[in-house]
């Protein structure tokens, strides 16, 4: 049974660290110049399934070295700021490594303050949550990490059906709107990846921000985007095949970020209806099959029809979705 894990990351030394390595990923070459030959298989593994390296690791006290023995691959990790949960991700390796510690945290620290009990993690999602929200289920770190207790997770495994479950409902879908509309968290998980899809533009950032409200509000999308995505998709909804024009926006698969978020190939022509629940988290597309996936809440009513149907996407290559931005919305809704 897969365990959670509560890092607390509160000195100053400690945020300095989490946005080396937690906040935007790690220089590839740093970490493969910090490991043996031997590992580099390993390694490549962990940045595929992870989207880059992100990492976080603990001081060398015996109490943090038997948290970090006890960590396995797929195991959750909790990273906890000012009495809030900041980060989500999962555990995808550990390692005992001075070289890659001080590679990419810095040597200019006392030995005892290397963090060279790492682990590697899944791509980190942004959170915005208060700790007592979830005190009935989970317990706060007692120094630099702790382990949510087996009873916890007991009553986490009956309550929810498993953990995934539970990081969907009580930790990716508590705000209105689901994560999607979730302002702290999206904008700041999509200035991270948008910059890897060369979509955004830093310079209007705040503006952005309040370019995604004008955008939910104005729910057809910007007319020009619309029109194309109306063109690109021949009238027809990409998910149910609907051909009413009036009810059809252009949903953005990533927010608005300037001009260049307005090409087809960063949105989805959809009936409003099947809009709203995309923006709301509750659908997304696997990219392995371009076929619909659906929040399990949904699979209790007549949207269960949508789950594993093929998505239709423009005969113009340049005009098809964008399968990285399709995967970052994904791993955003938890599906």
């Amino acid at each position: 049974m897969a365990g959670i894990f509560i890092a607390s990351v509160d000195s100053a030394q400690d945020r300095t660290d989490l946005e080396r390595s937690v906040a935007m990923p790690i220089d590839r070459q740093l970490v493969i110049r910090s490991f043996s030959d031997a590992t580099y298989p390993e390694l490549i593994d962990i940045e595929r399934r992870g989207h880059g390296f992100y990492a976080w690791g603990l001081h060398g006290e015996p109490e943090n070295i038997q948290h970090w023995f006890q960590m396995g691959v797929g195991d959750f990790v909790l990273l906890v700021q000012r009495e809030h949960f900041r980060y989500y991700a999962k555990v995808l390796g550990r390692y005992q490594n001075e070289r890659a510690a001080s590679a990419i945290w810095g040597a200019d620290r006392a030995e005892s303050k290397m963090r060279e009990y790492l682990f590697f993690l899944s791509e980190p999602v942004p959170l915005n949550l208060p700790c007592a929200e979830l005190g009935d289920y989970l317990v706060g770190a007692t120094g630099d990490i702790g382990r949510v207790p087996a009873e916890r997770i007991d009553r986490i495994e009956a309550d929810f059906g498993g953990i995934e479950r539970f990081v969907r409902r009580r930790l990716l879908n508590t705000s209105v709107g689901g994560p999607i509309l979730d302002m702290s968290g999206m904008i700041r998980m999509s200035e991270r990846d948008l910059a890897k899809l060369q979509l955004l533009e830093p310079q209007n950032s705040k503006e952005g921000r309040q370019a995604v409200v004008d955008t939910i509000i104005k729910r057809r999308g910007h007319p020009g985007f619309r029109q194309a995505l109306l063109d690109a998709y021949e009238y027809r909804c990409a998910i149910t095949n609907f051909t009413a024009v009036d009810a059809l926006e252009a949903a953005y698969i990533v927010p608005f970020r300037g001009k260049s978020t307005h090409h087809a190939s960063n949105g989805l022509l959809l009936r409003a209806d099947v809009h709203t629940l995309f923006d709301l988290g509750k659908i997304a597309v696997d990219t392995r099959s371009m076929s619909v996936v659906i929040g399990d809440d949904l699979m209790e009513t007549s949207y269960r029809i949508l789950a594993g149907r093929p998505l239709r996407y423009p005969r113009d290559e340049s005009q098809r979705p964008s399968t990285e931005a399709l995967d970052l919305h994904r791993r955003l809704a938890g599906l």
